[in-house]
């Protein structure tokens, strides 16, 4: 009866359910920030998290998150996924190799998520002959000091 007692389930193992409540909060921390601009929606904390951490659960814990991010504002579909595997395959690397204290890194790499987004975003635009979107600087500014702060208390 007991012959594959190795393939139960661990019933202590709950990651998964911690998990659960955190994206619920994270969904609901994403529609409070949409109506308050001055909320930041921690884009570049997000990015930093995936880079820094590397599990598997938190990788698509983090693509839902930029998925619900992208389409509550309006970007365009999977563009956080493309600039996600951009920023933390290639320009994190890239800031590792100057600087060696993984705090600044992580401040670094939260403070300029922001900026290169919008650039990212921007040139899809350009690609596609379209309007260029318009963005609050002082919100972004906001959220790339608060942002800076969370991402280099959390390393």
């Amino acid at each position: 009866m007991q012959a594959f007692s190795y393939l139960q389930r661990n019933i202590t193992d709950k990651n998964y359910i911690k998990l659960i409540f955190l994206g619920v909060f994270c969904a609901l921390y994403l529609a409070i920030s949409a109506i308050n601009p001055y909320l930041p929606p921690f884009f570049g904390v997000m990015l930093v998290i995936v880079y820094f951490v590397r599990q598997k659960e938190i990788i698509w814990f983090s693509l839902f998150y930029l998925l619900i991010f992208e389409a509550d504002r309006g970007y365009y579909l999977f563009s956080s996924w493309v600039f996600l595997f951009f920023y933390i395959y290639y320009f994190i690397p890239l800031i590792e190799n100057f600087l060696v204290c993984k705090r600044c890194v992580a401040g670094i790499a939260a403070f300029l998520a922001y900026p290169l987004y919008y650039l990212f975003l921007v040139s899809i635009d350009a690609f596609f002959v379209k309007e260029s979107l318009s963005i609050s600087f002082t919100s972004v500014l906001i959220y790339m000091f608060f942002e800076t702060l969370l991402a280099v208390g959390l390393e």
